[in-house]
């Protein structure tokens, strides 16, 4: 069973150091649970604080995170591709650069952020990355597309895990998963409110304004909006946190270091500005436990395949729904975690029906089918990132290291690399039934001695025994 020690005593004493020893003994992880009916109360204050102030402030931020990202995929069924002359692949291409600065520079960002302070890292970032989006408006070729979306993707990157390293320094283990999951939940929901809105905003044609150029003005502009406030809101350290009283400081300070009673020391604290420093130890650390590297490893998620065969703008609000079963199943999945303290078999659990909803994909050509299934694979791939970051963050208690393998873990969105590659144009998934339906007779004679495509190349091809 958890123990505690008393609220208001700054240090551990000899009485839980002798209880950590023996939780040690048994292979038990010490962490923080209430125990008196005060101390519960007193916790429930020190959680809606930090929910309503810090939470609640992340989670805006990671949507317009998800929205900025995505937007590029809702304006391409505008007419944005003919009005900066677009070619075919200039969208995947646009994706697979995006992720190639936005994945690389994952570890330094957090880095940077441990380095100089959370809170003022992710108001130069939100700042640059909204400007950068606002920037889409004037693009003209597709090298000035490539060349923002480049510049976006470093702006972006780490914040996902700069965000759940922050979390971990003030939310105990066994209550971090639920607020991880909230978080990741936006980022969902993004997904689903991004079609929506995008969708209302490219109504907003005028004379001197596209749909789509409202729609990265006013996306990135809100985005310019947050990182303005986020200094002002977000505290530099937990100690010094401006909406908590003396006594919820001094309780919000000790059940973290009963959290990581045993395991922590002086030299890994951060000063009185927010900042701290990540030292060679901690990426020898880091680099050289093949536990936590093959967790990343497993973290690299098969890419969504195609809904089926939705072209132009219907495509875009019917991503909402599926994207809304992902965000309910993985608040249900993370609730239940912290519950019973459990994290693999969750995890596991939910991959198991984005492997479903895979096989589903690759056998079936019904569209309806296919679209159906998007919500299973929704429904389970979404718990598996942020269940894994908070098992890296609860197993790394030392915050230099934890920032490193954190960063690490942004690795596995190389996932984005993969997706820009394989939906290409000429990789169109299962469109050729109703393409086919379309052609005249001089479209299939062409077909039919096509150089380019041969045997069952040929869109006229149909599997069978």
């Amino acid at each position: 069973m958890e123990r505690t020690i008393a609220p208001g005593k700054s240090e551990l004493g000899a009485q839980h150091l002798e209880i950590v020893l023996d939780e040690t003994a048994r292979g038990v992880q010490s962490h923080y649970v209430p125990v008196t009916d005060e101390e519960k109360a007193l916790n429930k204050r020190v959680n809606r604080k930090l929910d309503c102030f810090v939470l609640s402030l992340l989670a805006l931020e990671f949507t317009f995170c998800g929205i900025d990202k995505t937007n590029i995929g809702f304006v391409a069924t505008s007419s944005f591709p003919k009005d900066v002359h677009l070619g075919a692949d200039a969208f995947p291409h646009s994706i697979s650069l995006f992720s190639a600065t936005y994945v690389v520079l994952q570890p330094v960002m957090v880095i940077l952020a441990r380095r100089v302070g959370v809170k003022y890292f992710l108001a130069v970032q939100l700042v640059t990355w909204g400007g950068l989006c606002m920037c889409h408006t004037a693009i003209r070729s597709a090298g000035t597309l490539i060349a923002l979306r480049l510049l976006l993707g470093a702006a972006e990157a780490g914040f996902t895990q700069i965000g759940n390293y922050y979390m971990s320094t003030v939310y105990p283990k066994a209550e971090l998963a639920w607020r991880v999951g909230l978080f990741s939940s936006m980022y969902s929901l993004a997904g689903a409110f991004a079609g929506l809105l995008a969708y209302a905003l490219l109504q907003l044609e005028t004379p001197h304004l596209h749909g789509w150029q409202a729609v990265f003005l006013l996306e990135g502009g809100f985005t310019v909006l947050l990182g303005l406030l986020t200094p002002l809101a977000l505290p530099r350290r937990l100690g010094t946190a401006w909406f908590l009283t003396a006594p919820e400081r001094a309780h919000a300070l000790y059940r973290m270091e009963v959290d990581l009673s045993g395991t922590q020391e002086s030299a890994d604290d951060e000063d009185a500005h927010g900042t701290g420093t990540v030292t060679r130890r901690d990426l020898a650390d880091v680099l050289t436990d093949w536990k936590k590297l093959a967790t990343v490893l497993c973290n690299v998620t098969s890419v969504l395949p195609g809904m089926g065969y939705y072209a132009g703008p219907d495509a875009t609000p019917m991503s909402a729904p599926p994207f809304l079963a992902g965000v309910a199943s993985l608040l249900l999945l993370v609730r239940s975690s912290d519950r019973v303290r459990e994290r693999s078999l969750h995890t596991v659990a939910g991959r198991l029906l984005g492997v479903v909803d895979c096989i589903v994909m690759a056998v079936s050509d019904r569209d309806a089918l296919r679209y159906g299934f998007c919500y299973v694979c929704m429904a389970g791939v979404f718990v598996g990132g942020p269940l894994l970051a908070v098992w890296l963050a609860g197993n790394t208690p030392w915050k230099g290291a934890r920032g490193v393998v954190l960063g690490v873990n942004g690795w596995s969105n190389v996932a984005g690399v993969i997706a820009g590659q394989i939906f290409k144009d000429k990789y169109a998934p299962r469109c050729e039934a109703a393409e086919i339906a379309t052609w005249d007779e001089q479209r299939f004679a062409d077909e039919s001695t096509s150089q380019v495509r041969r045997g069952d190349q040929r869109h006229t091809f149909r599997y069978g025994l």
